[in-house]
C-alpha cells in the first residue's frame, strides 16, 4: 500500500540539455539495494504497466537522487524517508538521454529511502527494453537490456557498476506462458480467470542490462538437469523455450548445453551461479543472442536445429552456447564497473567459447574460426580511427559502438596470446583467482591484470605488456631480419604500427609483444619466444641456423609480420608443412604486405593454388578478399573475365569434386567449403556452369519447375546462394515466388535464405520492391540487414539504394536498432572507393549523424576506408596485372 503523497510535481523536459544532468555515469553516494518489479504484459496490446519498488541507500546528504527511465509514462512518484514519512518531490524525465531526476524540496540527511514509481510504456519498436514480436497470429513479448535499454523497461539505476537483487512479479494473460531470470514460486489467477501472476525468486546481484523475462505462447521443453560434479553438489534445472511449434527443434541445444556448463565449472572452479538455465529463441532479436543470468535469450535462429537444417546451423549454435553461457561466469558472475571495460565480458567469452569448442567439439576446427575473427578485428585495427580495447566511454554512441572487432575479437586474441605466453596452468590460476575473489560484485582491468600479473610469475612485465595492447589502438608490424654467421642465427626485430597504403600517423606506437616464431631445419621445427619490449631489438636463436622462419608460431600472436623477400620465399615453399592456422598467417602476411602497397597483386595471386587445394575452408579461401578487390578496383571491364576465367580454373573443379549436396556423414570441413565455393563461383564470379547448378536447386525450392514451393528440394547449405541465382536469372516470376515463400515461410533460417535472394535480384524495378518492401512489417527489424546486405553485394545495384536511402533515410533509420544505426554510412557506402566517394558519403550523412547512435564513429570509419580503397587503388598497376593474366592459361 502506497502511503499518501504529500507533493508531487511531474514535468518532462525532453530534449533539455542540461550541464547538471548526469548523461554519462550517475553521480557517486547514491546507490540501489533492491528492486520489487510488478509488469502486466499483454503482447497482444501496445503498451504494457509497472510498478517499481527501490530500496535506495543514500551515502550522504543529498537533495536529489539521478536514475535512468526513457519513454516510460510516469503515473505516480512517492520517495519515502527512513521514518516513513513521504518526502515532498518534483520528478523532471530528460529525454532522450532517459535520465530521471528526483529533486526533494530539501536536502535529505544519508539514510535509506523507498522509492514507488508506477508507470506505463509502449513496447519499444527497435528491439531494446520490452519489446513485442507477432509471428504469424501469435504475439510475444521479449526483453533486450543490454547496454541500456532497462531504463526503456523500468525506472532504475542503469549502470553496471549497480549489482542489486531484483524480486520480479509478472501478471500476464492465463493462456501465456511467462519466464524470467530465476524459478517462478508461485502463481495466482484473477478473479474472472483471464489474468494470473506469477512471482519468481529472488535473483543475485544484477545489474539491470542481465534482468531479463519473456511472455507468448511459448513451447517449453524441461531438459535433462545439468547433474551435479565435484565443483557443484545440486543439479541446474534446464529448460529449452521457443515460440509455438518449435518444440521439436531445441533438442540440439538441450543436449549441448550440460557438457559445456561441466567444461566451463571445471575450467572455473566456480558452479554455475544461477538456480536454473533457460535456453530461450525469440523470433526477432537484435543480436546473435543474450546471456542473461539464469535466461539466455538467442535470435531462434541460431538456437533452433532440426533435420532439415543447414550443418554449420549445428555448429553456430554450439559456438555462440559455449560463449553465451560463458558469460555466466565472466560478465554474469563477476561484471564490469563501467562500459570501458567491456571487453571483460565480451573477450573473455569470446576466448572461452574458442577454448570449449575445441575441448568438447574438436571436429568444429575452433582455433581456425578464432583466427578469421583475429584478422577480420586486425582490418577493424588499421584504420587510424580504430577503438582501443579499454576505450573511454563518454556517451551513448561510445556504448553502443564498443560491442564491435576490437572488443571481442581483438581481446580475445590479446588473452590468447598471454596465455600461450605464461602457460596455461598460471593463466588458469590467474582467472580462477579473479572470479573467486570478486563472484557476485565486480572486477575492472586493473583488477584482472594484477590478478594475473601475480599468477604469471612475470609481475609488472605481464602487466606493461598487457596494458600495451588495451590501452593503445593499432597492430604491431613486426620485421623480421635474419642473419647467420659461423652457424649462429639471430634475429633483428622491429616494430611500428602496421597501416595500409598511403595512410600515415604522427604516433611512434610501441608495444611490449610476446612474440614466437618457428624455425624449421630439415624436416623437423621448434619454436622460440622472446618478449619485444624495444622498437628495435635483437636476439640469438637457440640451435643451427634455421632453413626457414615463420614469425608467428602456432598463429597466436596478435601481431603481422614482415620478411625480407628471399627468407620469404622461404617460408612460402615450407608451407606445405605448417599447420592450417599458421598457413592462414603466412596468407595473412602477404595480404597484409598487398594492402601495404609492397606487394604486386600478381605475386599475391600467385600464392593462391597453393592454399586453394587445403580441405580447410579457412585455408583454401584465405586469399579471395584480396582475390574480390583486385577484381573490382584493379581489373576493368576488358581484363575481369580473364581474371574469372583464371579463378574459375582454380576453384570449380573443386567444387565439382565435391559435389552440388551435402552427403551423410561428410567431415563439416566439407560442407563449409562447398558453401563458402559455391557462393564465390556462382555470385562473385558468375560461373555459368556453377550458376546452373544452383540455379535448378533455387527454381525447384521456389516451385517454379511445376509442383509447389518446397525449399527442402535445395541443398540446406546452399539454400541462399541457390535463391539468389533462381532470382537473379529468374526475372519476376521467381522474385514474386520468393516473396510468396517468404509470406508463408515461419522458419527463421528459411526466411533469412528468401530474403537473401529477395535482395539479390539485379532488376532496377525489382531492386525497387525489394528496397520498398524492406520498410513494411513483414519483414521484421533484425531480418532487415539479409536484404538490404544481399542487395549492396551486387555493383549493379548500389546506386540505384543509395539514391533510394537518400529518399527513404528516415523511414529506414528509424526501424533500426541502436546497435545497427551506428553502421548504416558503412551499408549503403559498399562497394565506394576514394575521396570522392568519400565526400559524398560525408556530404550526406554529416548533418544527419547525431540522429544515429554512434554515427559519429560509424561514419568516421566509413569515410576513412573508402579513402584507404582509393589510395591502394592509385598506387596499383593495372599493366603488371594483365601482363601476368597473359602468361596464365593454367593457374
Amino acid at each position: 500500500m502506497l502511503p499518501r503523497i504529500v507533493a508531487i510535481l511531474l514535468f518532462t523536459a525532453c530534449g533539455v540539455a542540461s550541464a547538471a544532468v548526469p548523461t554519462g555515469k550517475l553521480p557517486e553516494g547514491i546507490e540501489p539495494e533492491h528492486y520489487a518489479l510488478h509488469l502486466t504484459i499483454d503482447p497482444r496490446s501496445e503498451r504494457f504497466a509497472g510498478e517499481a519498488r527501490i530500496r535506495v541507500e543514500l551515502a550522504r546528504a543529498s537533495d536529489v537522487v539521478w536514475l535512468h527511465a526513457r519513454a516510460l509514462e510516469i503515473r505516480r512518484v512517492v520517495v519515502t524517508d527512513a521514518a516513513g514519512q513521504a518526502v515532498e518531490t518534483r520528478i523532471t524525465q530528460h529525454d532522450p538521454a532517459g535520465v530521471l531526476e528526483l529533486r526533494f524540496a530539501r536536502a535529505l540527511p544519508a539514510q535509506t529511502l523507498r522509492v514507488a514509481i508506477d508507470y506505463d510504456a509502449p513496447f519499444n519498436t527497435q528491439l531494446e527494453g520490452l519489446y513485442k514480436v507477432v509471428v504469424g497470429d501469435d504475439a510475444y513479448a521479449v526483453t533486450q537490456m543490454e547496454p541500456i535499454s532497462a531504463r526503456n523497461a523500468f525506472p532504475g539505476f542503469d549502470e553496471p557498476r549497480f549489482k542489486t537483487p531484483f524480486e520480479l512479479r509478472l501478471t500476464v494473460p492465463a493462456q501465456d506462458v511467462a519466464v524470467a531470470n530465476t524459478r517462478q514460486l508461485r502463481e495466482s489467477r484473477s478473479a474472472d480467470g483471464k489474468w494470473k501472476t506469477l512471482d519468481f525468486a529472488a535473483t543475485q546481484p544484477l545489474p539491470t542490462y542481465l534482468v531479463a523475462f519473456a511472455v507468448g505462447p511459448w513451447d517449453v521443453v524441461e531438459g535433462t538437469p545439468i547433474a551435479s560434479n565435484a565443483v557443484r553438489k545440486h543439479a541446474v534445472p534446464l529448460r529449452g523455450i521457443g515460440p509455438r511449434g518449435s518444440r521439436e527443434r531445441l533438442g540440439w541445444a538441450l543436449e549441448t548445453a550440460p557438457p559445456i556448463v561441466a567444461f566451463l565449472e571445471q575450467y572455473t572452479a566456480q558452479p554455475y551461479p544461477f538456480d536454473k538455465l533457460d535456453l530461450l529463441g525469440a523470433s526477432d532479436f537484435s543480436a546473435g543472442a543474450m546471456e542473461n543470468a539464469g535466461l539466455i535469450v538467442y535470435r531462434d535462429a541460431l538456437l533452433l536445429i532440426g533435420p532439415d537444417s543447414p550443418a554449420d546451423r549445428y555448429r553456430a549454435v554450439f559456438n555462440i552456447q559455449a560463449h553465451e553461457i560463458a558469460h555466466q561466469w565472466y560478465g554474469n558472475l563477476v561484471t564490469v564497473p563501467w562500459w570501458d571495460d567491456i571487453w571483460l565480458n565480451e573477450a573473455y567469452a569470446t576466448w572461452a567459447q574458442a577454448k570449449t569448442t575445441a575441448a568438447l567439439k574438436p571436429e568444429y576446427h575452433a582455433d581456425l574460426e578464432a583466427l578469421e575473427g583475429r584478422l577480420a578485428a586486425m582490418a577493424n585495427d588499421s584504420l587510424l580511427s580504430a577503438r582501443k580495447v579499454r576505450q573511454p566511454i563518454r556517451g551513448e554512441g561510445d556504448i553502443v559502438t564498443a560491442f564491435d572487432t576490437i572488443t571481442y575479437q581483438k581481446g580475445a586474441a590479446v588473452l590468447a596470446m598471454f596465455e600461450r605466453w605464461v602457460g596455461e596452468e598460471r593463466f588458469r590460476s590467474g582467472m580462477r583467482a579473479y572470479l573467486a575473489r570478486r563472484a557476485f560484485g565486480s572486477g575492472s582491468s586493473d583488477d584482472l591484470i594484477a590478478t594475473l600479473a601475480e599468477a604469471s610469475g612475470k609481475g609488472e612485465a605481464f602487466a606493461q605488456a598487457m596494458r600495451s595492447f588495451l590501452d593503445q589502438p593499432g597492430v604491431p608490424m613486426i620485421e623480421v631480419d635474419m642473419a647467420c654467421e659461423g652457424g649462429t642465427a639471430s634475429m633483428q626485430l622491429a616494430q611500428a604500427r602496421y597501416l595500409p597504403q598511403g595512410v600515415m600517423s604522427k604516433d611512434e606506437a610501441s608495444w611490449r609483444v610476446p612474440f614466437c616464431a618457428r624455425f624449421g631445419r630439415g624436416a623437423r621445427s621448434d619454436t622460440q619466444c622472446v618478449l619485444l619490449e624495444q622498437p628495435r631489438q635483437a636476439f640469438r636463436i637457440e640451435g643451427a641456423c634455421p632453413d626457414w622462419v615463420l614469425p608467428n608460431a602456432d598463429a597466436r600472436g596478435y601481431y603481422r609480420f614482415a620478411l625480407a623477400q628471399a627468407e620469404f620465399a622461404k617460408l612460402a615453399a615450407a608451407t606445405p608443412s605448417l599447420s592450417p592456422a599458421e598457413q592462414i598467417v603466412f596468407a595473412d602476411a602477404l595480404s597484409a604486405a598487398f594492402r601495404r602497397g609492397t606487394l604486386p597483386p600478381a605475386t599475391l595471386l600467385e600464392a593462391m593454388p597453393a592454399l586453394a587445394g587445403s580441405d580447410m575452408p579457412q585455408v583454401a579461401t584465405a586469399l579471395l578478399d584480396d582475390f574480390a578487390w583486385i577484381r573490382e578496383h584493379v581489373a576493368d571491364a576488358g581484363l575481369r573475365p580473364a581474371l574469372d576465367a583464371w579463378a574459375a580454373r582454380l576453384y570449380a573443379p573443386r567444387l565439382r569434386q565435391l559435389g552440388w549436396r551435402r552427403v551423410a556423414d561428410e567431415p563439416g570441413t566439407t560442407t563449409a567449403l562447398r558453401t563458402r565455393l559455391a557462393d564465390f563461383l556462382a555470385i562473385k564470379l558468375r560461373d555459368p556452369s556453377s550458376r546452373t547448378q544452383l540455379g535448378a536447386q533455387g527454381r525447384a525450392a521456389l516451385g517454379l519447375d511445376g509442383g509447389k514451393a518446397d525449399l527442402s528440394r535445395a541443398d540446406a547449405d546452399l539454400l541462399s546462394t541457390s535463391l539468389k541465382v533462381a532470382v537473379q536469372d529468374g526475372g519476376a516470376e521467381a522474385f514474386d515466388a520468393a516473396l510468396s515463400a517468404f509470406e508463408a515461410q515461419r522458419d527463421t533460417t528459411r526466411r533469412y535464405a528468401l530474403l537473401a535472394g529477395i535482395g539479390a535480384t539485379r532488376d532496377a524495378a525489382l531492386g525497387e520492391r525489394a528496397r520498398n518492401y524492406g520498410l513494411t512489417r513483414a519483414v521484421q527489424v533484425g531480418e532487415m540487414s539479409r536484404l538490404y546486405g544481399a542487395q549492396l553485394d551486387e555493383p549493379e545495384n548500389r546506386t540505384a539504394a543509395w539514391q533510394w536511402m537518400t529518399r527513404h533515410y528516415e523511414a529506414y533509420r528509424a526501424r533500426l536498432s541502436p546497435f545497427a544505426q551506428a553502421w548504416m554510412p558503412r551499408t549503403f557506402a559498399e562497394g565506394r572507393c576514394g575521396d570522392a566517394d568519400a565526400e559524398r558519403v560525408s556530404t550526406f550523412f554529416a548533418p544527419r549523424i547525431e540522429g544515429l547512435a554512434g554515427g559519429d564513429r560509424g561514419l568516421g570509419q566509413t569515410l576513412e576506408r573508402m579513402r584507404q580503397c582509393g589510395a591502394l587503388r592509385s598506387h596499383v598497376e593495372r599493366k603488371p596485372l594483365a601482363e601476368w593474366l597473359a602468361t596464365q592459361s593454367n593457374p
